[in-house]
Order: structure tokens, then C-alpha cells, then sequence
């Protein structure tokens, strides 16, 4: 059972849709929620390069932008905290914290079962190599707990159109074990349509493994899973798989192993990482 929600909070679009999704989680299990604001202090006071007799003014500079992000997060906690109490959800130790986002994180998430990120959050690097912020993928690729990576919303039409469904991406790798089991365990598919979806070398074999998924779903509390088996011959890659399923089913969120050892693809991450770039909807992962 879902008892207790970790949201990371910045200020951003994507961390507050993320607080969103969290709270309504939270009323739907009876849960726990806990708000934890992050100033990357570490990130904006970072060494740099600067020209002689700039290092007072970056100086400066660095404490102004410090403060603006303490007073943007002290905001909105504080709005969330109200949202919390205005859902009569249990909340405490909602609080702000300053350092590296990742170990914030894996301090605070003890106590929690699972952690809500928003996917576009501000605690990233400049000159990003991909849409994902490095410090997000870090935090999806270490922290031990499953997350619920959480987009920004786009637009009402497009979330209109969603189906209150979800996509469950099981190969039978650990990872992927290990998500489906945890996902189970904390009951988020209530009132909510599953699709279980298998891809193997022949699509016998991927219908039976999701055909074994789907029974595990069923014994906690999911009797209507429906499998989709696919064949290599079928199915694109893995991430234009999962992408394409999610996108004529209109599922609204993605179960999946995140950074698994199930063949050379998902060794360097190349799956986990084009579907958390790409999908519009809300993903859970463990790996």
C-alpha cells in the first residue's frame, strides 16, 4: 500500500504539475505527502572562470541569485503545504534544503515509498546534451526508491485526451521486475485500465510473459490487465515500442525498469533514456 510521497520542489513548471499528481496519489490512498524544497547553492556558486577583478562582482551575483531561489522555493512550499491542508491530507516537516539535489533526496526518502520529480526541474547544468537535466537522470539512475517522473502540463487538450490507463513495459529483466512488483505492491493501478506489454523473439513467447505479468497484477487487486505480446518482427526498438503503445492507447502514465542489464541497449541506458526524453506522460520507475 501506498503510504508516504516524497515531492522534490523548485519552483518549476514540471515540479509543481509534479506536487499535483502527488497530492492527488496521496487522496486517493489515504497517504502521507512530505514537500521538500531544493536550492542548488552548490550549482549556482560553482566555480567559473571570470575576468580580472570579476570575482567580487560574480560574487555578488552568485548570493542574488541564491536568495531568489530560496525566496522561490519558500513560496512554493508554502503553497503547497496549503494544497495539502486543503485536500486534508497528513503533511509535516515540509521544508527547504540547500546542497546537491541527489543526496537531499536520498536523506529525505527514507521514510517514503515513493519520490515525485518533476521531469523538467531547474536543478540541472548548463549546456545540457539532451531535453532530461543531468542531475534528474542522476537522481532516476541512484535513488534506490521507485520515482514518479512527472512532465510539465502542456496543454488541457492534450491531457484531455489522455485515458485514465496505464502502459506497463515488462521484458522480464530484473529492473523491469522489480517495477512491476513495487507498482503492485503500492497499488497505483486502481480504477485505472492496464496494458501489459512484452516484447520477445517470437510473439508466443512475449504473450506469456506478459500473460504472467498480468496474473501477478491480478492477485494484487488488478483482475483486468490485458497483455500485449509482440514479436521482434512487430516491434520497433524498445523505446519506440513502449512510445507508440503509450501514444494509441493514450495511457496517461508508464511503468517500466529504469537503466537495466537486459542486453547491450539498455546496458548504456539508451532505452531508459529516449523513452524519459520523449514520452509526454507520466512515467514510474525502479531500477
Amino acid at each position: 500500500m501506498l503510504r508516504s510521497i516524497l515531492v522534490a520542489l523548485d519552483g518549476s513548471e514540471s515540479s509543481m504539475r509534479a506536487s499535483q499528481v502527488a497530492l492527488e496519489l496521496a487522496s486517493q490512498h489515504g497517504a502521507h505527502v512530505e514537500g521538500l524544497g531544493i536550492v542548488n547553492s552548490g550549482l549556482i556558486q560553482r566555480p567559473e572562470l571570470v575576468p580580472i577583478g570579476g570575482t567580487t562582482i560574480k560574487a555578488a551575483l552568485d548570493l542574488h541569485k541564491v536568495r531568489t531561489a530560496r525566496e522561490r522555493v519558500d513560496r512554493v512550499l508554502e503553497e503547497f503545504k496549503a494544497q495539502a491542508a486543503n485536500a486534508g491530507l497528513s503533511s509535516h516537516d515540509i521544508r527547504a534544503a540547500e546542497g546537491d539535489p541527489l543526496q537531499l533526496i536520498a536523506r529525505k526518502a527514507t521514510a517514503s515509498d515513493l519520490i515525485a520529480l518533476g521531469r523538467r526541474s531547474i536543478f540541472d547544468v548548463e549546456g545540457e546534451l539532451y531535453d532530461l537535466p543531468v542531475c534528474v537522470e542522476r537522481i532516476v539512475r541512484e535513488e534506490p526508491r521507485p520515482i514518479l517522473l512527472v512532465p510539465a502540463k502542456t496543454s488541457e487538450s492534450e491531457v484531455a485526451s489522455r485515458e485514465r490507463s496505464i502502459l506497463v513495459a515488462f521484458d522480464g529483466s530484473a529492473a523491469a521486475s522489480r517495477a512491476l512488483h513495487m507498482f503492485a505492491l503500492l497499488r497505483l493501478a486502481r480504477g485505472r485500465a492496464v496494458h501489459v506489454m512484452t516484447v520477445a523473439d517470437e510473439s508466443d513467447a512475449a504473450m506469456e510473459t506478459a500473460g504472467r505479468a498480468c496474473e501477478l497484477l491480478a492477485r494484487h487487486g488488478t483482475p483486468h490487465a490485458r497483455a500485449i505480446g509482440l514479436g521482434d518482427r512487430e516491434a520497433g526498438t524498445p523505446a519506440e515500442t513502449i512510445l507508440g503503445l503509450a501514444k494509441s492507447l493514450k495511457v496517461e502514465v508508464i511503468v517500466m525498469g529504469a537503466y537495466g542489464h537486459h542486453g547491450i541497449r539498455e546496458i548504456f541506458g539508451s532505452t531508459t533514456r529516449e523513452v524519459l526524453n520523449a514520452s509526454p506522460t507520466v512515467l514510474f520507475l525502479h531500477h
